[in-house]
């Protein structure tokens, strides 16, 4: 009971802290990509450890359709405005994730490239010491 609480805590302090950082940016942001980012980086530098999270995080997961619920009912309340400008909508939908598959798939393959030069050159380096042994 006590690590829930602890993860729970955890996670609204973020929530907070997205909340307060939203409020004194100059442009509009959405807390919520604030808080998810602070999370993300929080978790990748190692300054917040996954233990500290995992319990919480696997409870949201599993009901996240019915998180989506409120947005989708609330859209709704703008139907007009959505049939109004369903074509700029969907092309819009469909042009961003075009270009986000292309830049995911050209950035992936140019990390693999490099991963594969590094792993050749520090392979070539261990031969080239080798054969100097050898002699």
């Amino acid at each position: 009971m006590k690590i829930w609480l602890y993860n729970i805590f955890t996670i609204f302090c973020f929530v907070i802290l997205s909340r307060g950082i939203s409020l004194l940016l100059p442009v509009e942001l959405p807390s919520s990509i604030i808080g998810l980012l602070l999370l993300f980086f929080a978790l990748s530098s190692g300054m917040l450890k996954k233990k500290y999270v995992a319990k919480v995080c696997l409870q949201l997961n599993r009901y996240i359709g019915i998180l989506f619920v409120p947005a989708g009912v609330a859209l709704m309340g703008y139907f007009d405005l959505v049939q109004q400008n369903l074509l700029p909508l969907v092309m819009a939908s469909f042009i961003g994730t075009v270009v986000i598959f292309l830049s995911v798939g050209h950035t992936y393959c140019y990390l693999n490239r490099a991963s594969a030069s590094k792993s050749n050159k520090a392979l070539n380096e261990k031969l080239n010491e080798k054969q100097g042994d050898d002699k």
